[in-house]
């Protein structure tokens, strides 16, 4: 094991050398609120404090640029999707998955739906494949049983339902007994199917927004 004096005489040259903290902490794995302590004393050049500043507007401005590339995107995906369900509103099929989806389905993070109803399972199946186009790679499934349930069982009576590939299934959530325990062996838990895929959930979010106003314009 390396002494510690000698990790503090490593950061030391390193910052007299003109890298910042973070650089620094590339090297040498040590907290930034240690590499202060042992570097308070030091006083870099003029040239160096440039070169340092210079550094940190090139990243922030980086930064801010892929921030807004990202933004315009994300508003493109919104405004196409708008004129998406605008054209669509009268499609059945579409409107009652996406229906079932304002009621059921994530709102943050990613597309995802979770329900212990095989039926309404199926039918967002079929909408998130036949509507939203989804890849099957992008498909996940993770399950919560209850103690004493035969998860391999299970796990095939849902993969048959959703026709994920049980090697696309997550880890599963097992229930302790007395916690909510269903004695019904007919019962098979609840599925969560998550969609990894962001760029839809702010496709999917738009189209409820849209249906909103449409409905609150028709009623």
């Amino acid at each position: 094991m390396i002494p510690r004096w000698k990790i503090k005489e490593k950061v030391r040259k390193l910052r007299g050398k003109g890298l910042s903290y973070k650089d620094i902490q590339k090297v040498i794995p040590v907290a930034k609120s240690t590499i202060s302590i042992w570097c308070k004393d030091i006083t870099l050049t003029q040239e160096q404090r440039i070169a340092l500043g210079k550094r940190y507007d090139v990243q922030h401005k980086g930064a801010q640029v892929n921030h807004l590339k990202r933004k315009n995107e994300i508003q493109q995906i919104r405004n196409q999707a708008k004129q998406e369900i605008i054209k669509s509103s009268k499609n059945p099929f579409k409107v009652a998955g996406l229906m079932l989806y304002w009621a059921e389905g994530n709102k943050t993070q990613q597309v995802g739906v979770c329900n212990s109803d095989p039926t309404l399972i199926q039918f967002m199946m079929d909408w998130f494949r036949k509507v939203c186009n989804i890849p099957e790679r992008k498909f996940k499934a993770y399950l919560n049983l209850h103690s004493g349930q035969d998860e391999k069982k299970v796990k095939k009576f849902w993969s048959k339902i959703t026709k994920i590939p049980i090697s696309q299934f997550g880890k599963t959530y097992i229930k302790p007994e007395g916690i909510g325990f269903k004695k019904n062996i007919l019962y098979n838990g609840t599925i969560r199917i998550i969609i990894c895929d962001k760029d839809l959930l702010y496709r999917i979010l738009a189209w409820i927004a849209t249906y909103k106003k449409v409905y609150k314009k028709g009623a």
